[in-house]
């Protein structure tokens, strides 16, 4: 089930990091030392959203905002998904005009 604060998360096992991507203009933080228990936990949850506010925040994991983008690949370890969210992660459309020098970048 989609979530309203959330985009996606992707979680890495062996550094245990959480990425969070929110939704609208909160973007992206990184959290560390975050067990494989609380993973699995958020991935159990109903609702992402509740479960961040209510559970997950209250530990005070550290944390820093980040400017990474998140492609989704659909990696597993044994029986446990390491991503959840949308596939496509929103990004500004860049088109291209062509002038006989050379190719630019026009931002839509």
């Amino acid at each position: 089930m989609p979530s309203k604060v959330i985009r996606t998360m992707r979680y890495d096992p062996d550094r245990q990091e959480l990425l969070i991507v929110f939704r609208g203009d909160r973007g992206t933080y990184r959290y560390f030392d975050v067990p494989a228990e609380e993973w699995e936990a958020f991935l159990k949850a109903e609702s992402k959203g509740n479960y961040l506010n209510r559970v997950f925040k209250l530990k005070e994991y550290p944390y820093e905002k980040t400017q990474e983008v998140v492609r989704f690949s659909g990696p597993i370890l044994g029986d446990v998904r390491l991503e959840w969210g949308e596939t496509a992660i929103v990004r500004k459309r860049v088109q291209r005009g062509e002038t006989p020098e050379r190719a630019t970048k026009v931002r839509a």
